[in-house]
Formats: C-alpha cells, sequence, structure tokens
C-alpha cells in the first residue's frame, strides 16, 4: 500500500486544498513459496483500478481518516484506491465555494491524470462520515451519473431537520433555504424518482446511541417509501472512530468490488 499526501490547486474552491491517496499494492503471481526465486509484481499501463472518495467529518480534514491503520489494511485487500480530499464547507452554505463541484468534476479529472482510476460509474463509490456522509448523498444525488454507490456512517441525513435542532443559533444555517433546495437530500432523492431517473445503491449505518440516530431513522423511512435500493444497518454505537471502523468494514464488504484491476480495454 502506498499512502500519499498531496497539495492541489482548486479552481473550485479559489485556493489550495490537501489530499491523501492510499494505491494499492501490486500482487505478486501465487504459488512461488518455497525457494524459488519470486518474481517481481508488474505494473501495467492499462490497468486502472475501482475508487472509494472517501469524506471526513464537520471541523476535520484529509487527514482524519488515514489516522486508522485499519483502512489501510481493508482497501489494500480490496485492491480499491481510495482518495480522501479536504472539504473545508460540508454543508454547503459559503458562497465562494463549489465543493459539490470540486468532488464531482475538478478532482476526478485530476485524480484521474495522476493516479490509475476508473472513471467509470459502475467503479467509483463515495461515502463519509457525520457530515461527510451527508455530503456525500448530496453529491451522489446532484450527479447520479458518477457514483455506483453511496454510504453514510452516523449522518444527518435529514439535514433540516438535524440544523433546525441543533444548529437554530448560528446564523450561518438557515432552515428555510435548506428544505426543498439542493442542499436537501430528501427533496433530491425524490426528485430523482419522480424523474424516473436511476439512482446510486445506497447504504446508511447509525449507532443506537448517536445523537443523528432519528434524523437517519427518518431518511430511511423516506428512502424505503421510495422504493430505493436502500440497506440500513443499526448497532450500538455512538458517533466516534470505533462505531465507524466497524462502518467502513461493513460497507467495504457491501460494496460490488472486483478485487482486481480493470484493464482499460474494456471500458
Amino acid at each position: 500500500m502506498a499512502y500519499i499526501r498531496l497539495s492541489f490547486a482548486s479552481e473550485k474552491l479559489h485556493g489550495n486544498t490537501d489530499i491523501s491517496v492510499f494505491l494499492p499494492s501490486k500482487k505478486r503471481p501465487r504459488g512461488m513459496g518455497g525457494f524459488r526465486k519470486i518474481p517481481k509484481a508488474s505494473y501495467d499501463k492499462d490497468e486502472v483500478y475501482q475508487v472509494l472518495w472517501l469524506i471526513h467529518g464537520g471541523g476535520d480534514d484529509y487527514t482524519a481518516w488515514p489516522l486508522d491503520a485499519m483502512i489501510q489494511r481493508a482497501c489494500d485487500a480490496a485492491e480499491l484506491v481510495v482518495i480522501m480530499p479536504t472539504i473545508l464547507d460540508l454543508p454547503g452554505i459559503r458562497k465562494d465555494m463549489d465543493t459539490v463541484g470540486f468532488v464531482t468534476e475538478e478532482l476526478p479529472e485530476a485524480m484521474s491524470f495522476m493516479f490509475p482510476i476508473s472513471r467509470r460509474r459502475q467503479d467509483n463509490f463515495i461515502a463519509g462520515l457525520s457530515y461527510g456522509g451527508y455530503f456525500s448523498y448530496r453529491c451522489a444525488m446532484l450527479h447520479p451519473e458518477l457514483y455506483a454507490c453511496v454510504g453514510s456512517f452516523s449522518s444527518p441525513l435529514d439535514v433540516a431537520e438535524d440544523v433546525r435542532r441543533l444548529h437554530a443559533n448560528d446564523p450561518a444555517f438557515v432552515t428555510d433555504e435548506i428544505t426543498g433546495s439542493d442542499r436537501d437530500i430528501l427533496y433530491l432523492t425524490a426528485k430523482l424518482k419522480e424523474e424516473g431517473r436511476e439512482m446510486p445503491k445506497t447504504f446508511q449505518t447509525v449507532g443506537t446511541e448517536d445523537f443523528t440516530w432519528d434524523f437517519n431513522v427518518t431518511a430511511r423511512d423516506h428512502f424505503v417509501k421510495l422504493g430505493m435500493d436502500h440497506t440500513f444497518i443499526q448497532r450500538p454505537g455512538t458517533h466516534n472512530f470505533e462505531f465507524w471502523d466497524g462502518a467502513l468494514k461493513d460497507y467495504l464488504e457491501w460494496l460490488p468490488l472486483v478485487k482486481s484491476p480493470v484493464r482499460k480495454e474494456r471500458f
């Protein structure tokens, strides 16, 4: 596994931002044990990997997820490239930043130039913890043609209710501007369903002691009512990495991973 940190000059964010990338180790051919010489791992410029865009929570940055070595082991075993950008405005309230455009347009273009990642919809997944999961759903529902799957871990998917209860006194959050807007996940999913457009498969998990639990149940009921291809998992836990480690493992097991590089000529 290679771990890379890089700085990126973003037009969408009007400045520099930082990104972490995990690249899986190239596997050697099997059956070469004993005293025989083990061949070197070979790299093929015509092979690309499935990619997970993994989003941190509010107040964190690109370093939040890599603190846990489990991610490295799990994603190496899955032969999955993991890209973790810094998103300074997860709620999408700043007018000077196009965070959705950064993740859905600018970042994939740049990362596919630098790293061997697939641009096919079936090879692209997005997920995040807390507000990062909300942001992941927002990207996926605004651009459903880009992602096969989206996941949220302890995320306020019913964001209007989250803001009403937890951010009512914060002047940066105006509830009336959320409901029925492109920041409202419930509205976006209903709109896609009404238009008959294909949505990503959705994954949602939350701890039963988490302060976002009821927001998650409301969102789950909404997705089920729409007839979405939705998976919901709840288990004991709160809003911390002890829970999110397990959540990420569940998500990786749920994803349609091929666990091998994809050859470009198949595109």
